[in-house]
Parts: C-alpha cells; structure tokens; sequence
C-alpha cells in the first residue's frame, strides 16, 4: 500500500483529503504544519507523495517542500491550493511548478482529479 503525507492547516481538508484516498487503497498520514510534517518524515521515510497546502499557517508549501525534500528528495510533490489574498493563483502555480512541483491542483478539487493526480505521480 503507497503512502501520502498530507500537510494542511485546514483540518476538514485533510480529512476529506484522506478520507478520499484511503478509501481507494491508500495509507494516508497527516499533518497540520510545516514542523508535525517534518517529525512525521523523520519517523517515516516510506512516503510515495506529498500533498501538500501551499500556504500552511505562516509558512508556504515550498518551505514545507524544501524541509521534506532534504529527507525524500525524490519524493514527488503535488500541491493545492485555495488562493491568497496576496498572491494570484497563477503566481502560485508558477512558482511550485518552476521548484519542481508535480502538479498543482486548485481547491475545491474533485475526487476525480485529485486520484488522476496521485495516480499519475506515484
């Protein structure tokens, strides 16, 4: 069974999220913020995905990115998001994509896309 590392500060998205993927074969852990992902990770190596808010409390995802791919480096990471005050989607998109991000999915995403997503990068 592959393992996804969920890491999210809303914590009905990582429910649903988790709910979503273990009910098609997936073993799911989760965190709520960059420092609960990283002592997860350093407990668990055996991740096959990160999923992961790209804006976590006061850190980003690509904070949270660097942190676990210092441990996993080829751990693939897919990144949501729901959109900021201060950042156009877009921009957001661009910069997990040019950090190299796997995808980048926009909440609320379909049960659909979001297994085409695992599936395809796991």
């Amino acid at each position: 069974m592959k393992k996804i590392l969920i890491v999210d500060d809303d914590s009905a998205i990582r429910r649903v999220l988790a709910q979503i993927l273990e009910a098609n074969g997936y073993f799911v852990a989760t965190a709520a913020s960059r420092q609960d992902a990283r002592a997860l990770l350093e407990q668990d190596k055996d991740f096959a995905l990160f999923i992961l808010d790209f804006w976590i409390g006061s850190d980003t995802g690509l904070d949270v990115m660097n942190d676990l791919q210092r441990l996993r480096p080829l751990t693939p990471v897919l990144f949501l998001s729901g959109g900021s005050e201060d950042v156009a989607l877009e921009t957001s998109t661009a910069l997990g994509e040019m950090r190299g991000a796997c995808a980048f999915l926009y909440k609320p995403v379909p049960s659909a896309i979001l297994l085409d997503a695992v599936k395809r990068h796991i």
